[in-house]
This record gives structure tokens, sequence and C-alpha cells, in this order.
């Protein structure tokens, strides 16, 4: 081949590789960079298509959205064969759409450590891939683990609260684990924590958990899961730490005591608004110095009626006596 050939070839690869590349854009983030074992790792793409057909992501569909978990340099975490995306998406040429993914469920992230993730788009014999991110998965710090029911025939529960530091803040989780199976059936950030209330766990009648911690200084939070891990609910309470807890009835009905749950604004659907709380001190104060205790002070004496004070060094000429 004669060199002079050889840059303009160079060149056309070159502009050939860009041209593929740039047929799909993808851009996406993770919901959490830093998560507790066995939280939904969620995260959110923006793909971009430019391919001249349409992407079908759907099951039998002509495009594949898959992850790279990479737990070593050399390798990457086996897939569960369950799918990562929450839906399937059609993405019609020269359009953009938002699909979200959990990677919890397809993929194999059972261990504490740091992993690599990027996103691997296939389609016609070709792939396309995202940026690189790093995911850190902790145990967590576990500040309460319980045992509930009889192992053996199902009806046991592993239970934890977990806390992590991300975002600036303490965030503490619930979690709830089958040890029969092995399975864990739930993790859920119950949102910030500030440690100087201790959590409190407790077990209803009727098989639900409740959980009560503190956000904040006069803030704290009621959280209930029924007995397979789902959600039930969260109120929101206002309360001092000594006064607030758990209470159990004689019938075992679990409630929140000593505080009063935030109701939503009418004004504004869908906003709480904090109860007024009594005041923290019930007696009248006044403005000013208070009296020393012991013997009244004097009151005192109208300047008109002190003697007027003389100047220091004699200059009125009187005779001075020691």
């Amino acid at each position: 081949m004669p060199i002079r050939w050889r840059p303009m070839l160079i060149a056309a690869a070159w502009g050939w590789a860009c041209a593929a590349s740039a047929q799909i854009d993808i851009a996406w983030r993770l919901e959490h960079t830093r998560t507790v074992l066995m939280e939904p790792v969620r995260a959110t793409l923006r793909i971009s298509n430019y391919t001249g057909a349409d992407l079908d992501l759907t099951p039998n569909g002509n495009a594949r959205l898959r992850f790279d978990v990479e737990d070593q340099p050399t390798s990457t975490v086996p897939e569960t064969g369950r799918p990562a995306l929450q839906k399937g998406v059609i993405i019609p040429d020269g359009e953009t759409r938002e699909v979200q993914a959990d990677l919890l469920p397809a993929y194999r992230i059972v261990r504490g450590q740091t992993y690599m993730v990027r996103p691997v788009l296939e389609t016609g014999g070709r792939v396309f891939e995202g940026r690189r991110l790093a995911l850190e998965v902790q145990p967590g710090l576990i500040l309460l683990e319980r045992t509930t029911g009889m192992p053996g025939n199902g009806s046991a529960r592993d239970l934890s609260l977990r806390l992590i530091h991300r975002g600036r803040a303490d965030h503490v989780f619930f979690r709830i684990d089958n040890p029969d199976t092995g399975f864990c059936l739930g993790t859920y950030d119950l949102g910030q924590v500030i440690r100087f209330f201790e959590p409190r766990l407790e077990l209803d009648a009727e098989r639900v958990f409740h959980v009560l911690h503190q956000t904040a200084p006069d803030r704290f939070v009621h959280s209930r899961f029924d007995y397979d891990g789902m959600p039930l609910g969260t109120v929101f309470y206002a309360g001092q730490m000594g006064q607030i807890r758990l209470a159990r009835d004689d019938d075992g009905r679990v409630a929140v005591t000593g505080g009063t749950a935030y109701v939503e604004d009418p004004g504004r659907p869908g906003v709480l608004t904090a109860p007024a709380l009594p005041p923290s001190h019930p007696y009248n104060t006044t403005i000013g110095e208070l009296p020393l205790k012991g013997r009244p002070r004097a009151p005192a004496e109208p300047a008109s009626r002190r003697a007027p004070v003389r100047p220091a060094g004699g200059s009125t000429g009187e005779a001075v006596t020691w």
C-alpha cells in the first residue's frame, strides 16, 4: 500500500468509529453511589437513538440493555436472569427516552465492597457503552438486631436496623430476612437519623413491625412494615426525647405515645405541617436584670438629694486634713 494512502485510511477509520459511537448516546447516573447491602441499586439512564431505526428494549425486541458489574478488575458478577429494566421501552429514531433500572435483582451484589458499573446496549451486532461509575456497598453499622417467630416453619424473621453515612448525613435502614430460605425480604431507607434517641422496634399482635427513630431535635418518624417486609406507611411526630415512645396496650396493639402527629396542610395537599409545641417555660418572664437573692436592694436615692462630689486635689483652696 502506498504510504500516501495511510493518513487517508486512518482518518476514514477514525471518522467511522466516531460516527458509530455517536449513533447511540448513553448518559446515566446512580441514585446513590453509596448504599447499604441489599438495598435497591437504582439507576436512571437517558438513551438517545440516532441509528436510523427504532430501538425496542422489550424482552423480544431488537436491543438489549445490560450492565457490567465488576467486583474485581478482571471479573464481573454473574447475572440472576431477571431483567434490570423496570419496564420495557421503545425509543424511536432521533429521539431520547429516560429509563429506570434496578441492578439488585438482576446481579448478584451480595458482598460489601466497591463495584465498578457501566451500562452496555447491544443492537444489530454492535455494542454501545456508558461511562463507568463506582458503587460502594457497605454492610452498615448494626444499631439493633432481633429475631421473631419459630425457625424451620417459614415464620421466622431476622430484623435489623443499620446505619450508613451518605449525603453528609447518617441514614438508618430497616432490613428483614427469612432465615429459613436465606433471602432478604427487603431493605428500606427510613431517612436521616440523629443518635440522641435509641431507635425502637416492636411487633404488634397483627404481625406488623413498628420502627420509631429520631430525625431532628423535635421530630420523630414512625414506620410500619408487614411480616413479609412490605411498607405500610410512615407518620411524622413532634415530641421530646424523654416522652415519646412506642407503647403496647392490653390487646397487643402498638402505637406512638408522648408525641403529636404532623397533619396535612388543607391549603396545600401533600404538604405536612408541624403541630404547635407547648411553651418550654410555663411562667411569665420579664425583661431586665433579676434581683439578687437574700436581702432586698435599697431603692436608689434621687439625684437632687445626693451630696456633691468634690474635685480631687484640693483645687478649691480648702485645707486638707490627714
